[in-house]
């Protein structure tokens, strides 16, 4: 089930060996998917995925207009992650979205939400789990999942495999196969340990050309379902996450958690289809990035001890963390071929032309952080906490032959967080915190004219602020502001991708989440609104505007499930979502309209037998909303039309 994967970056410094990490770990089983419900598992707005189920405001790569992993606020089980590629849903039982009070109980945060992932840990139940899938449009897909005790209470595995041919609102087509393996080892009751490995082979084999205009105007509204990439142009990959992490009690209230993990992203065949200078009578330029196989390797963890102290209804955590990653990058090599004037609104064919691909660069970060923070709780009243975190980082760029240059750049800063909660009553909260943080700041695009170029290491603040209130037990009201500060990158009027300035995002995000008026029914509702505003000599010179491209400036869901108790197992939901205008264009003259859609859904959880299953069917953009998304490049994006999935569960 487990082939090698092509290139380097598997070879890079790694064997599955290094799984000797100790750490605590919690969760529902490996296997058990029939009772999978977003809805029911969210305990606030901000974002929470369950399985192939997720809603939220914001998602893991996107949190108060901003990337978590670029940050450094990938975490799983609440450990130090460094991701190249995103955990598929082999390995990983679900994730949320941490922001606010919420991301006070995590050590050492950085500006941006915190992504955590849980894994599918395997119990003490012998449980093999299938999921069938129909849609949406012609996507269909197997998944089963096991775990298996081998020692009862003390050793279990999962396994998985999966497999999804795919089908988007593009009418593009892709293959991709899932497996994992995991391992839980518990000796005793102060003792849990897991290993992991995970892989999918596939990606999507073509893709949509990238769409970018020229002036303050939309592309052409294409029709429904048009693919117009060439069928040549298939891309390739492999994507892998390892690791290990456990935890060790000892006496006196120590602990110690650790985690080592890889990541990886190999592609090996990589096509970058371009239509730039958009008229609105629908012609465009058409030019084909063909590169080289390319790897994005990461090896990452963390080390923590902590140490409790219990005075009477005050407790004390001392925390001290080492965190590192060591990351290597292939860019470069590629080769760019005009195919000439073309019409976005019709498929035009085109013979694969020779490509002739170049050597490859590499570029090498390291970065190793020592923290240590303390967060006092005081029952009844509420907490604060303090850290300090001494960070040192390093990057080498070397260009490829025939250049050879090398490129080195270092930054060793204090980073600081200070963060406190307090009860004015039993029911009402309030909170704020400050955060410094320092983040690689990713490297161009393929669709600019230096793309692969690493940009320099940012310096990042965040500030924020706000209230809880439980309205009852099982519903609770979340209201805050923020402001996250960085340097901001962009592509200018040349088309080269850089920094342009910095750039503020001001926000509200409000949140009501939990069971509501009657038995049954729940509400996962929220809104997020944010000003991104830039600065610099950039926007003072008229060269750019002022609010920054690609961010949704406003974001409105209302999610509802009813399944009463009565309807034995029968169960309703709906979710309306709105998105604002988005500025298309760097002056700031244009604006990308906004959209509301629906979605309607129903799910039946029931046994055949003895076995435990569900049915769902979901209708999603019932009434075929048209809206064009924009990205942070510019690039628009079609978001999808009606669609319908229907999904079926059992534990055997």
């Amino acid at each position: 089930m487990f082939i090698r994967v092509p290139g380097r970056a598997l070879s890079r410094g790694w064997s599955l060996g290094v799984f000797v990490a100790l750490s605590c770990l919690g969760g529902e089983a490996f296997a058990q998917r029939a009772g999978e419900n977003a809805v029911a598992a969210a305990d606030d707005a901000f974002g929470t995925s369950v399985g192939n189920e997720s809603l939220g405001l914001y998602e893991t790569n996107n949190a108060r207009g901003f990337r978590p992993n670029e940050a450094g606020n990938i975490r799983i089980e609440g450990l130090y992650f460094d991701q190249q590629t995103g955990l598929n849903s082999r390995i990983a039982r679900g994730s949320t979205v941490r922001v606010g009070i919420s991301a006070q109980s995590y050590a050492f945060p950085a500006p941006t939400g915190i992504a955590d992932f849980r894994l599918r840990l395997p119990g003490d139940e012998q449980v093999v789990s299938a999921v069938a899938t129909l849609g949406p449009y012609y996507t269909y897909g197997l998944e089963v999942d096991g775990q298996f005790p081998i020692v009862t209470d003390t050793l279990s595995i999962g396994l998985g495999i999966g497999r999804v041919r795919s089908d988007n609102e593009y009418n593009v087509q892709g293959t991709d196969w899932s497996g994992a393996f995991v391992a839980r080892f518990r000796p005793g009751d102060n003792v849990d340990a897991s290993a992991f490995y995970s892989r999918l082979e596939g990606c999507h084999e073509y893709q949509q050309p990238q769409a970018f205009t020229s002036g303050a105007w939309e592309p052409p509204h294409q029709p429904r379902r048009t693919a117009l990439g060439q069928k040549w142009a298939r891309n390739d990959c492999t994507e892998v996450n390892a690791g290990a992490l456990g935890r060790i009690a000892l006496p006196d209230d120590w602990s110690v958690r650790a985690g080592l993990f890889r990541s990886v992203r190999a592609q090996h065949r990589i096509f970058n289809d371009t239509f730039r200078n958009i008229q609105p009578d629908g012609t465009a330029q058409h030019s084909m990035v063909r590169q080289p196989l390319l790897d994005a390797a990461s090896t990452s963890g963390e080390v923590r001890t902590s140490k409790v102290f219990r005075e009477g209804q005050r407790r004390h955590t001392v925390d001290l963390a080492l965190r590192g990653r060591d990351v290597k990058r292939d860019f470069g090599g590629s080769h760019v071929i005009d195919l000439g004037l073309t019409s976005i609104l019709v498929y035009q064919p085109i013979p694969e032309p020779t490509f002739n691909l170049g050597p490859t660069g590499d570029d090498h970060s390291r970065q190793g952080t020592v923290g240590l923070s303390y967060d006092l709780l005081w029952a009844g009243l509420g907490s604060i906490g303090f850290g300090v975190q001494k960070t040192f980082y390093g990057r080498t760029i070397t260009q490829p032959p025939p250049a050879l240059t090398v490129t080195k750049s270092s930054a060793d800063p204090i980073l600081y967080n200070a963060m406190g909660n307090f009860f004015l009553s039993r029911s009402l909260a309030v909170y704020a915190s400050y955060t410094r943080g320092l983040e690689e700041s990713g490297s161009a695009p393929p669709s600019t004219a230096n793309r692969g170029e690493a940009m320099p290491v940012s310096r990042t603040k965040q500030v924020d602020a706000g209230v809880r209130y439980a309205i009852t037990r099982q519903l609770t009201f979340v209201a805050g502001v923020f402001e996250v500060e960085k340097p901001y990158f962009n592509v200018n009027a040349a088309n080269v991708f850089g920094p342009l300035g910095a750039v503020s995002h001001r926000g509200v995000e409000v949140s009501l989440a939990g069971q509501a008026f009657t038995e049954g029914l729940r509400v996962v509702s929220g809104m997020v609104l944010i000003q991104p505003r830039i600065s610099g000599d950039a926007v003072e010179r008229g060269i750019i505007g002022r609010t920054a491209t690609g961010v949704r400036p406003r974001t409105m869901l209302l999610s509802m499930q009813y399944q009463p108790k009565a309807w034995r197992g029968f169960g309703i939901d709906s979710r309306i979502t709105h998105y604002g205008p988005q500025h298309a264009h760097q002056d700031n003259l244009f604006k990308v309209q906004g959209s509301t859609t629906l979605d309607l859904g129903a799910r039946y959880n029931f046994k055949a037998g003895d076995v435990p299953a569900s049915v769902r069917l979901q209708a999603q953009n019932i009434t075929d909303t048209f809206q064009f998304i924009l990205t942070p490049t510019g690039n628009f994006v079609v978001r999808p039309g009606r669609r319908f999935t229907l999904t079926l569960a059992a534990d055997f």
